[in-house]
């Protein structure tokens, strides 16, 4: 190692260090004045009480903020260097943390807030932080001040379980150093390493169950202080508009798919956007089944998967990010429309409006016609996205990576006849016909046949257009492999789901055991998971046929036969028993009357279809 790389090394270290340090600084004062925050708010009255539009059922203090903006204040001053960016940066804090202050202790109309966003927004863009003026400078400024809106108001609703948004804030602002180290931004990268030990601190006493909230105060504050610092770390290293947003949009993209999955949900429920509600992203896991823990958990991994994918697009060449982008688009897409079958809404009486509705015309407008088949419009959006990106995908995995502009451009102008192709075909092999939340054989056949018509229409499109000059066979095999796992794995993604959130739910539910392994057995167990509800938990089967010991079905084991009844009521402290044969004999009916009753373990008979009596 020469001389010159040692010193780089070294001032790279050191540059780390001082990022470490900072974020340390941040998160030490943060965790020493919560505590003493919360109890100024406790003895003052300031706290929040269990309300209809909120999530929570306990008294908790509120004005964590407090302790938020004191830690980033302060760690600021002590270590980043006094530049005019840093000075607008804590003015804008000040402000924004004084606006949500006053909201917290006197509560403001939503519209006196907005304005105040907009204003100190319009302040941070007119002393020059926004956007890079590229490729329209004109468009640049109001873009900017949409998005430190946009951003402020995304924690702001993030911030509606325990620990959400302090934790979503931490790992994007843990992506945000990241992505400042990698350019050379140390400043930048010092200002995200503060926040991100705000939140660190801060999570300490805010992780379920919660201690303290922090309030619009501290919610504003993270809000602008990663608006301005995804936006600093964007700015001199991108000359493409997708440059200038891969990071923000992907590392922010928990706090603002659900601020635009809510405000999308209100308004087709003619509800007003900006009121309160029991219906975000994480209510609706909730009410699926999750724990609170279980569910910010969730969100901070989607946060962390998300942050990786908007890191890395910043290293990808501008159509790869595109196609990536398409891919976590249509995966966005798949998830707001599993989440929005949950029902959070409640059913109001024919012809009385919804709760916080305004008056409801009697008149169907255009666009409402069109939601009334917007799960096929959603169903067409996701194969749009996963036809053009796998397109893109294969041509990659073909040229393993080196996309040559004449490659670019036999794509661009091929992907209209693959798109048109697959999509008519797709129609007229009724996948838009079919109901997904439980798909068998025949549907992944109908799948299979779909795509296969539609990559040899497309093929035979493109051999009458151009006669395959320049366009590879092999990108077409690797798109109809790619296309059929793409679109059938999105068909399957709810009952993946279901089962995920089934597996996660089994904490508090009702251990039974199942005898009879048969296909009475195998429908019994498919009806407790499909409308149980993680009411019940299979824990295994009991069967006399020598042929199924120690075999699984549908991941339940088969423990042994009816000798170890009595064994596994013990071992496994199961409180049902249901007997899953269509014709019990009377001999076992005795054997488990027997081996149940006197422990207070209920049993009864099921069979297929019957599922009132499951």
């Amino acid at each position: 190692m020469n001389l010159l790389e040692s010193l780089t090394v070294s001032e790279t270290a050191k540059a780390l260090g001082r990022v470490g340090a900072a974020g340390l600084t941040a998160m030490c004062i943060t965790l020493l004045l919560t505590p003493i925050v919360r109890l100024i708010a406790v003895r003052c009255g300031w706290i929040v009480k269990p309300a209809e539009s909120r999530w929570g059922r306990r008294v908790v203090a509120r004005l964590g903020g407090v302790a938020m903006c004191v830690g980033f204040v302060a760690a600021t001053i002590i270590w980043v260097p006094w530049e005019a960016s840093v000075g607008v940066l804590l003015g804008g804090i000040a402000l924004i943390f004084l606006v949500g202050l006053v909201d917290d202790i006197a509560r403001m109309p939503p519209y006196a807030k907005l304005i105040a966003q907009l204003l100190i927004g319009c302040g941070m863009v007119l002393s020059g932080i926004r956007l890079a003026p590229v490729p329209w400078a004109w468009v640049s400024i109001p873009l900017s001040i949409l998005w430190f809106v946009l951003v402020v108001n995304a924690f702001n609703l993030l911030d509606n379980m325990d620990g959400l948004a302090s934790g979503v804030g931490a790992i994007a602002a843990g992506f945000c150093v990241l992505h400042a180290a990698l350019t050379g931004q140390w400043m930048v990268a010092t200002l995200a390493g503060i926040v991100s030990g705000v939140c660190l601190g801060f999570l300490r006493y805010n992780f379920p169950p919660a201690k303290i909230f922090m309030g619009d105060s501290g919610s504003h504050l993270l809000g602008l202080s990663l608006a301005t610092v995804v936006l600093m770390e964007s700015q001199p290293h991108s000359t493409q508009l997708l440059g200038i947003l891969a990071v923000p949009a992907l590392v922010l993209a928990v706090p603002i798919f659900d601020t635009c999955f809510v405000t999308v949900q209100r308004l087709l429920h003619r509800l007003h956007p900006f009121a309160g509600g029991v219906d975000h992203v994480s209510h609706r896991l909730a009410i699926l089944g999750l724990s609170p823990r279980q569910t910010v958990t969730a969100l901070y991994g989607a946060s962390v998967v998300l942050g990786c994918l908007g890191v890395l697009s910043t290293r990808l060449k501008p159509l790869t990010a595109i196609a990536m982008w398409l891919f976590v688009l249509t995966g966005l897409i798949l998830c707001g429309r599993y989440l929005a079958r949950v029902k959070v809404y409640r059913l109001q009486p024919s012809g009385l409006p919804a709760a916080g509705a305004g008056p409801i015309d009697s008149s169907v407008t255009l666009i409402e016609t069109m939601l009334l088949h917007k799960r096929r419009l959603v169903e067409i959006l996701v194969d749009f996205g996963i036809i053009s990106s796998v397109y893109v995908f294969a041509h990659l995995l073909r040229f393993e990576g080196a996309l040559t502009p004449h490659i670019q451009s036999l794509l661009v102008r091929s992907l209209p006849i693959i798109l048109v192709g697959k999509l008519v075909c797709f129609a007229g092999c009724g996948l838009y016909r079919r109901v997904w939340r439980y798909p068998d054989l025949s549907d992944i056949v109908a799948v299979c046949k779909a795509v296969s018509l539609g990559s040899v229409l497309s093929s035979v499109f493109l051999l009458y257009l151009w006669r395959f000059e320049g366009y590879s066979r092999a990108v077409l095999i690797i798109d109809w492999m790619l296309c059929v796992l793409s679109v059938g794995g999105s068909r399957v993604i709810e009952r993946l789901l279901d089962e995920w959130i089934s597996a996660a739910s089994e904490q508090g539910s009702v251990p039974v055991l199942m005898i009879g392994a048969g296909e009475t057995g195998e429908r019994v167990l498919q009806s407790l998971r499909h409308h149980g509800v993680g009411a019940r938990r299979v824990i295994g089967f009991l069967d006399d046929d020598w042929r199924k010991q120690g075999i699984q079905l549908h991941r339940v084991r088969v423990l042994g036969t009816r000798a170890r009844l009595t064994a596994a009521l013990e071992d496994y402290g199961v409180r049902e028993v249901l007997i899953a044969i269509s014709d019990p004999p009377g001999d076992l009916l005795e054997h488990v009357r027997a081996c149940c009753e006197p422990r207070g373990v209920g049993w009864k008979v099921v069979t297929a279809g019957v599922t009132d009596a499951v």
